[in-house]
């Protein structure tokens, strides 16, 4: 059985990208690949609300920054899904817990500004929202943490080194792309089905949501599990 610990980020430009992410972290937007009866259980940690969340990320970030600085880093945390889902509920918290120490550390506590863990999908994850704030400089400096293959590497190493592996999980496969790259097509199917969903009028998101899709919203649900089917 595979057992790694699996770490992600996505660097987040603008304030719509950071937006359209929280809208999605907190279900405040309908999630396909989301059970909504099990959204109850997933877990907010510094904000309540998109709309809150995205006032702490303003709040971090410098008046003066260079048009193309990425305002937030979104970190991915879990496990390989058979290992994931052999984990008991408290251990499975407890991984979370080290992961968000371990994020802390880091960046510096006041820098995560969001995290959370979804418990509605089939495999449970955290995620996290970092302003990459330099406070040596008090500039944004998403190089610092993510610069280059050999930072992403170490940053991999470290991560399996002080958390995976005090849950039994081992480190990927050094210099595995090919399997990035699968991870991260995933994603993107994942959230592009998010997107359309966003994109499409009031009523039709409305009617997603009670479960009377119009025939624009029906289509675009078709289209999307079709989508998400590929993802996995």
């Amino acid at each position: 059985m595979n057992k790694y610990a699996i770490l992600r980020t996505e660097k987040l430009k603008s304030a719509a990208s950071v937006w359209r992410s929280l809208k999605h972290a907190f279900r405040e937007q309908p999630t396909e690949n989301a059970d909504p009866e099990r959204a109850a259980n997933n877990a907010h940690l510094g904000a309540s609300s998109a709309r809150e969340a995205m006032e702490k990320v303003r709040a971090r970030l410098p008046e003066k920054r260079r048009k193309d600085a990425v305002l937030a880093i979104e970190y991915l945390i879990t496990a390989s899904p058979e290992a994931m889902a052999k984990m008991a509920p408290q251990e499975r918290t407890a991984y979370f817990n080290d992961a968000l120490k371990w994020l802390k550390q880091r960046h510096g506590g006041a820098n995560v500004v969001y995290s959370g863990v979804h418990r509605d999908e089939k495999t449970q994850h955290m995620y996290a929202y970092v302003v990459p704030l330099d406070e040596s400089t008090g500039r944004l400096n998403a190089r610092r943490w993510l610069g280059g293959a050999k930072a992403l590497s170490e940053m991999q190493t470290d991560f399996a080194a002080n958390v995976g592996a005090r849950h039994g999980l081992d480190r990927g496969i050094e210099g595995s792309k090919a399997k990035h790259q699968r991870v991260k097509r995933h994603y993107g199917l994942v959230n592009r089905a998010a997107d359309q969903v966003a994109e499409l009028g009031m009523l039709d998101r409305a009617s997603l949501g009670i479960g009377k899709p119009t025939k624009k919203g029906s289509s675009q649900k078709t289209e999307n599990k079709a989508r998400l089917a590929c993802a996995e």
